[in-house]
């Protein structure tokens, strides 16, 4: 064995062995982390908004679409107090995020039929929507940043979430209009 070969093998068992005592520094520092729970980015701000639509039955069943961000399952409600052929929204939403809105119009669309023809129908769609408001996402991570340094400072680290846009949707109709209206 050369001269150059004893020093090539020197050179890769003393990498070997560095990358070993890296590894086991780096586990030794990360197996004394701590959780430091949950953290919400950017600003909640929680409001509830009532918002009001009258549909016409006459146009046919009113198909409700939500398509707005957050974990809610919505539900359908029946009042009595509530005048026949309107629907009541009532939304709780991040008010630094999102604006609710409603929107209702008529959808048609055409299809090949049974007969062999094509068939024009339209649906009427009352849509809750969200309109975005403008964030700063470089002050988004930036505060990102200096929460997580400053928790590894301290042997934590946290898990973050993006703060919820809208919490609760309820549905509210006169039970008269229950057969008008289908939540999909």
């Amino acid at each position: 064995m050369r001269n150059c070969h004893k020093i090539l093998l020197g050179i890769l068992c003393g990498g070997v062995l560095l990358i070993g005592i890296g590894t086991g520094i780096a586990f030794g520092e990360f197996s004394s982390l701590e959780y430091a729970g949950e953290r919400t980015l950017g600003e909640v701000q929680m409001e509830t908004m009532e918002l009001e639509e009258e549909i016409d039955p006459e146009k046919g069943i009113w198909h409700i679409n939500i398509p707005c961000p957050g974990n809610y399952e919505p539900e359908i409600k029946k009042d009595e107090t509530i005048p026949e052929n309107t629907v009541r929204f009532i939304v709780s939403y991040n008010e630094e995020r999102v604006t609710p809105r409603l929107h209702a119009f008529v959808d048609s669309y055409t299809y090949w039929g049974e007969d062999g023809e094509y068939t024009q129908e339209q649906n009427p769609i009352l849509e809750l929507y969200c309109s975005w408001k403008e964030q700063d996402e470089m002050k988004l991570f930036m505060e990102l940043k200096d929460d997580f340094l400053a928790n590894l400072k301290e042997g934590k680290i946290a898990s973050y979430q993006d703060p919820s846009y809208v919490e609760t949707v309820e549905i509210w109709i006169n039970p008269a209009n229950e057969d008008d209206i289908f939540l999909y």
